[in-house]
């Protein structure tokens, strides 16, 4: 029977301090074929907004409409993606394979 290892994981939190400004997630390098999954915190308040660092984006981004819904994206890194809310102290939870 073979024996698999986990891949190695890494989470981090982004706090939006402000409301309608865009803040990037830090940058996480992801492994090959792994996924980064971005969570609306369990006590935030307000939609979420995710999208990929540019205006089309932005423009209609991915909402994460409840507390506690989550995105699952295969990326090789999370320094292309931004968060807003329409409310400040909203937070994002997120955590990737290496």
């Amino acid at each position: 029977m073979a024996i698999h290892s986990r891949p190695t994981f890494t989470t981090a939190q982004v706090t939006m301090t402000n409301q309608d400004d865009w803040y990037p997630l830090p940058s996480i390098k992801v492994g090959e074929g792994c996924e980064v999954v971005i969570k609306s915190s369990a006590d935030n308040t307000a939609p979420v907004n995710v999208a990929h660092n540019d205006d089309d984006s932005k423009a209609a981004p991915f909402v994460l409409d409840n507390a506690g819904d989550s995105i699952s994206l295969c990326i090789k890194g999370t320094e292309q993606i931004v968060v807003s809310s329409g409310v400040a102290g909203q937070v994002v939870e997120l955590i990737t394979e290496k």
